[in-house]
């Protein structure tokens, strides 16, 4: 099958890295071309990470101040439609060129970018959520902008069931299908040495993007009351960057050597694999199937996580917990610290439920197997073209 995937850039989330993984998963099976127009704007280790049987097409654009004077350009003189013509003349030659079966959209801005680029082609359209619909759903509750999408789509795949549930009621044409495939997995992982020290110390750790709502300010106020009730040697871990972050980081000064900031890492594998217990205390409106989770299952670490997006499906296998959940607070609307802190002193003090949830991660994360993901996506690509219901 000839596919084409369609993502604007690649900057370091869970998104991005679902998508680089699931198109080198397909290109075992598919011809695979990827069009990430603004490479520019994207990290090097996303763009380092394709297989080479992955084909990398984009604009030729040699530094991210050009898509930022073709944007101001566009907003100035909208009639001439300047980014949106680009990118209909490429997609087209490239359709032209390659007759691609499917075009599978990642991220809404993709989507609606082949949307556009194929108004009047009858290539079949597969958009991958990523959560988005709740975040456009906040913005523009009568979800008028993005009529392109509920009248053009022929099928929308949600990583988690919870996403697909908060989809489900929207203005979709009649005969778009819906369905749940996860995020593949990424596979075999090579860890080299972390700067930790002190490997005696039971280490929490939170790996995601540097925004506010993924709970940075509430997983460092939890851990602080565990350092209070506690005599043993612990640590919190934040791998990232962003302007929580950052906040944080000045208002430590740097004072506490309990409290690691590893910045932005390409590679988590080495810093998870230090972790005994992962955090995700997140109020992300858009969360979905978070990579951190995926990551931290794969070394059998036990996630304690906030009941948002896809994350409780996650943090359960077969009946068996394979972590915690923690409520949001009903007045604050964020992470609840005190039972976050509960939650964090329960697994670090009950050895046998932490050896029981540490086996069901691992068990868990077979879910996840590129395979697995590559097969389901397949067979909703023959199903779409196929026209069967």
């Amino acid at each position: 099958m000839n596919l084409l995937m369609v993502i604007p850039a690649l900057d370091a989330g869970g998104a991005e890295w679902a998508f680089v993984r699931m198109a080198n998963a397909l290109s075992a099976s598919h011809v695979v071309t990827a069009y990430v127009p603004y490479a520019c704007d994207s990290r090097p280790a996303l763009l380092r990470a394709f297989v080479s049987k992955v084909r990398v097409v984009s604009l030729p654009l040699p530094h991210a101040c050009f898509h930022r004077l073709l944007y101001k350009l566009t907003l100035l003189f909208p009639r001439w439609a300047l980014e949106q013509r680009l990118h209909r003349a490429v997609l087209g030659l490239l359709h032209r060129l390659k007759g691609f079966q499917i075009v599978n959209s990642h991220l809404h801005s993709g989507t609606r970018l082949v949307c556009d680029a194929f108004a009047d082609d009858a290539v079949k359209i597969v958009e991958t959520d990523h959560g988005d619909y709740a975040l456009l759903k906040k913005e523009d509750p009568s979800l008028q902008r993005h009529q392109d999408a509920f009248v053009r789509l022929d099928a929308v795949v949600c990583p988690a069931q919870a996403n697909l549930n908060f989809i489900r009621h929207m203005p979709w044409r009649r005969g778009c299908r819906m369905t749940v495939i996860p995020y593949p997995s990424p596979g075999e992982q090579i860890y080299s040495p972390s700067c930790l020290t002190d490997s005696g110390c039971f280490t929490f750790g939170l790996v995601s993007r540097g925004i506010a709502e993924k709970g940075w300010a509430e997983a460092l106020a939890a851990f602080r009351e565990v350092q209070k009730c506690t005599s043993r040697c612990v640590r919190l871990v934040f791998v990232g960057d962003g302007p929580e972050i950052n906040r944080l980081r000045k208002e430590l000064k740097n004072s506490d050597s309990s409290v690691v900031f590893a910045g932005h890492q390409a590679d988590t594998s080495a810093w998870i694999s230090e972790f005994d217990v992962g955090l995700l205390p997140s109020y992300f409106t858009a969360e979905s199937l978070p990579n951190v989770v995926i990551e931290c299952q794969a070394q059998g670490k036990p996630v304690i996580g906030t009941a948002v997006g896809g994350i409780p499906e996650m943090l359960e296998h077969e009946g068996h917990p394979c972590g915690v959940l923690v409520p949001l607070n009903q007045s604050t609307g964020r992470a609840d610290v005190d039972a976050l802190a509960a939650a964090m002193k329960g697994l670090m003090d009950d050895a046998a439920t932490y050896q029981q949830m540490s086996a069901c991660a691992f068990t868990a994360y077979t879910r996840y197997s590129p395979e697995r993901c590559c097969a389901a996506y397949t067979a909703l690509f023959e199903e779409v073209l196929a026209g069967s219901p």
